[in-house]
């Protein structure tokens, strides 16, 4: 997939280093020369460009692009970059917003979706710390979520079905080991060193020991 991210702070940086690691064709934008120079080795191709100059922005050939994100946390340059883009006809079109008045904005220029990542991470990072075993959470709602937790050393060489009657009210969505993600793991698979556990459940009850003991 080819992405465009335009802007190249810190948010924008990660977005296309992370989005290069993935497999994508990645064109990373921005206007300051040291941004672009020090993001160039890590991804398909960065420009130093003006993303609220449309000439600009159809001489790298956005129109061309799957997706594009507008990535400056910077209100008119969102917007200009917004309007660029949808005059350049990019279908799919993400955007970063720092407060609710610039997201209501980016939304009516057509933004598929708005991020909010101070917020965004805020909100999860708070039930981070009440789901402190999980490597990693999910908020489905303000309580209740899915969360991937390491599993005990107590738990290896245990059937699953053993080891699920030690998980309390956590309801079992997968096992993941190495890179495979077993859905519905078969009960009697033995736990091996390594695995991981992905959980669904209220928070409260996520947070609880995963092995039953205090």
């Amino acid at each position: 997939m080819q992405v465009a991210v335009l802007g190249l702070g810190r948010f924008g940086s990660h977005l296309a280093e992370t989005l290069d690691d993935l497999g994508h064709d990645v064109l990373a934008i921005d206007m300051d020369e040291g941004n672009v120079h020090e993001l160039a080795p890590k991804v398909t191709d960065a420009r130093m460009a003006d993303i609220t100059d449309i000439d600009a922005l159809r001489a790298l050939s956005l129109g061309d692009v799957d997706v594009a994100v507008v990535a400056t946390a910077d209100l008119e340059a969102s917007v200009l970059a917004m309007m660029n883009l949808k005059q350049l006809n990019v279908q799919m079109v993400y955007a970063k917003a720092s407060t609710d008045r610039h997201e209501r904005i980016l939304r009516l220029l057509g933004a598929q979706r708005v991020i909010r990542p101070e917020r965004d991470g805020a909100e999860r990072f708070a039930h981070i710390i009440r789901v402190a075993a999980a490597n990693d959470f999910l908020p489905l709602t303000q309580s209740y979520g899915i969360g991937v937790f390491p599993v005990p050393a107590t738990w290896v060489g245990q059937s699953v079905e053993r080891a699920l009657e030690r998980a309390g009210a956590r309801r079992l969505i997968a096992l993941v080991r190495d890179d495979e993600v077993l859905l519905n793991p078969v009960m009697s698979e033995r736990v091996a060193v390594g695995d991981r556990f992905v959980f669904s459940a209220l928070d409260e009850q996520l947070g609880e020991p995963l092995d039953g003991r205090g």
